[in-house]
């Protein structure tokens, strides 16, 4: 009976179609997998100091790079994988890499990540003499402690590391005040970046039509439609560039300050106090942030599955969860109420709601998403502006930002509820940090 009700309505035949569109994308996943193994990317590593240790007089070359410490060093390891070891070497000496020319009166060492034959083979017969001197020890550490290593994007959401293991993938040179000179040399491919590219947006594309499997029989109720045919005054307009920037600013301030992350929660709060000033003067009008009570009840096992579906498909089967002690429990509300529920209530209860007033869901929708990547790239301009040096971060500008905004911004057309929204971007926040993979 219920099959027949389905297919009268054609939700049956559908479904069907989108259920073999999203098995047709999940196969073209798997074979951009297959013949690009390393566009996936990794989990980040930690980096710890695993050992210390004098060499002696070194000079060595890799690629167009060349090293030379004629008075020996110490070599920090702070990184070992199954292909590469990344190490930071430091001592009196010489580096050239093509015209750039590093001494001790304008460099430090040098930071990088090495094939471990490479490594054994650039090493030769040079003996490394663990160091047990305490004062030379916490000079490594506090250089150490200066270093980006190896670069990470979607920093505030999933983190991720492109790294190809080639014989020397990575490297800068470091000061003598112990700061990486930056931006650092990446060893990549066209090919593997645009094969990065690919998979994250089939995956970004899976998501839209699982979410619409999901929720076909999903009508837009009275209230948008009524708001569809209220024209909103031009003043709206003028607040949507302002609030996206006071959620920039609130994003900014925060990491240049070195302040915990909660604190962006101010510039959140600041844009939202002033629509809420402006809407209790009469000057904007329906303003609810996606926070109306017939709708509260909308949305939040599609939200949960969402973030099931985006966590595997960007960081693989986990292997279990821990929660280091009962401080991590707070941070799910803490993420909920300070970071996820203000952002959503600036970027899709609020401006997403207006564009969707003034040019249609559609284009509504495609707006905030433009609208979010720009943030995204002014946000690493300001706090990182070497990351822009480096490819991936495009990445996350032109795909994985706006793509995760796509997905919040469909999820709320489809359940005109904000809180949904908001347990889907907690979740995207709060999980990667306490599941083992």
């Amino acid at each position: 009976m219920l099959l027949k009700k389905m297919a009268g309505k054609n939700y049956f035949v559908a479904s069907l179609i989108l259920f073999g569109l999203i098995v047709l994308l999940v196969i073209a996943v798997f074979a951009v997998t297959a013949l690009i193994p390393d566009a996936l990317g990794q989990n980040p590593q930690e980096y710890v100091i695993s050992s210390v240790s004098e060499f002696e007089p070194w000079r060595f070359r890799i690629k167009d790079i060349s090293v030379s410490f004629p008075e020996g060093g110490l070599v920090c390891t702070v990184q070992e994988t199954s292909y590469d070891r990344t190490v930071m070497l430091i001592g009196k000496g010489s580096m050239r890499h093509e015209n750039d020319v590093y001494d001790q009166t304008n460099a430090l060492g040098i930071f990088m990540a090495v094939k471990h034959d490479i490594f054994d083979e650039i090493r030769g017969d040079n003996i490394f003499v663990p160091v047990e001197d305490r004062s030379r020890l916490e000079m490594v550490s506090t250089v150490f402690n200066k270093q980006v290593g190896k670069p990470t994007i979607w920093q505030d959401k999933i983190p991720i590391s492109f790294h190809t293991p080639k014989e020397l993938s990575y490297f800068y040179f470091i000061a003598t005040d112990g700061e990486p000179i930056l931006p650092p040399e990446a060893k990549y491919s066209t090919l593997s970046i645009s094969g990065s590219a690919i998979i994250y947006s089939l995956f970004i594309v899976i998501m839209l039509l699982v979410m619409t499997l999901f929720t076909l029989d999903h009508r837009y109720s009275q209230y948008w439609v009524h708001l569809a045919r209220t024209h909103p005054g031009y003043l709206g307009l003028i607040l949507v560039p302002i609030t996206a920037a006071f959620f920039t600013a609130g994003k900014i301030t925060p990491e240049l300050n070195n302040w915990p992350v909660y604190y962006a929660f101010l510039g959140y709060g600041a844009g939202i106090l002033l629509l809420i000033i402006l809407h209790k003067r009469g000057q904007v009008d329906y303003l609810d942030f996606g926070l109306r009570r017939d709708k509260l009840k909308n949305g939040y096992i599609l939200a949960i599955l969402s973030a099931a579906l985006i966590l595997m498909a960007t960081r693989g089967l986990p292997a279990g969860i821990e929660i280091a002690d009962s401080d991590e429990l707070i941070h799910l509300p803490l993420i909920f109420l300070l970071l996820a529920l203000p952002v959503e209530m600036i970027w899709r209860g609020y401006i997403q709601a207006y564009l969707t007033r003034l040019t249609g869901p559609n284009w509504g929708l495609l707006i905030m998403i433009t609208l979010v990547g720009l943030s995204q790239f002014i946000f690493i301009y300001i706090t990182e502006p070497w990351m822009l040096y480096y490819p991936y971060t495009h990445l996350e500008i032109a795909i994985l930002a706006p793509g995760t905004a796509a997905i919040l911004g469909y999820l709320y057309l489809r359940t005109e509820n904000i809180l949904a929204c908001a347990l889907l971007h907690s979740c995207i926040i709060y999980l990667p940090d306490i599941i083992l993979y």
